[in-house]
């Protein structure tokens, strides 16, 4: 009796503890998940053109934030969009030349003209004849229509945004942006500010 006991107990823990094979046990190939290779999406780059009356050119390409100024040595620039009617725009205008003049080491400013529909070349002459400007204008509105289209929702405004509005990068990153008429001592003040952090 004792004999069918052990016996029986013995097949209970050959059933219980199985064969003992632990060899790893591998998936057929035509059954195993793929995983995708993830792919980089390519950073997509922007470029704007721009050029004045003397076919001067400004290039501007933007990847990621970075904007480079590629014929642009200075560290920083001002972009001032503007209008030949615009009294607030023709009123900034002294004050940004007098910045050019005093910054020219290291301030370059472009002006872009925009909502200037069908305006000529010669219109653009006299315009800045009669103002006196001493930095570049571009003359091409359609890409600077193009730039302001591609650049308005950064700064979080409408598409005909009001004028004038300036833009102030360091060392291709943007830096601040105004918009209205602003007091000459006020940009200045980010610019110096602007120089100091270079100078560090």
């Amino acid at each position: 009796m004792k004999n069918n006991f052990y016996i029986f107990i013995l097949i209970l823990n050959i059933s219980l503890l199985g064969c003992g094979n632990n060899q790893k046990r591998e998936i057929p190939e035509e059954v195993q998940e793929t995983k995708p290779i993830p792919t980089q999406t390519p950073i997509k780059e922007y470029n704007f053109l721009f050029t004045n009356l003397e076919n001067q050119t400004q290039n501007i390409k933007v990847k990621q934030n970075y904007y480079s100024f590629l014929n642009i040595k200075q560290p920083i620039v001002l972009i001032n969009f503007l209008a030949t009617w615009c009294p607030p725009c023709i009123g900034q205008i002294p004050h940004l030349n007098n910045l050019q003049k005093k910054y020219k080491e290291n301030l370059y400013i472009l002006g872009t003209l925009i909502y200037d529909n069908n305006i000529k070349d010669i219109d653009i002459d006299k315009f800045i004849a009669s103002q006196k400007i001493n930095f570049f204008v571009s003359k091409d509105i359609k890409n600077s229509v193009k730039f302001a289209n591609f650049i308005a929702p950064k700064l979080h405004l409408k598409p005909n945004f009001s004028l004038p509005l300036m833009i102030l990068f360091l060392n291709g990153k943007y830096y601040t942006h105004y918009e209205g008429s602003i007091p000459e001592e006020m940009i200045e003040s980010d610019i110096k500010q602007a120089l100091n952090k270079i100078k560090k």
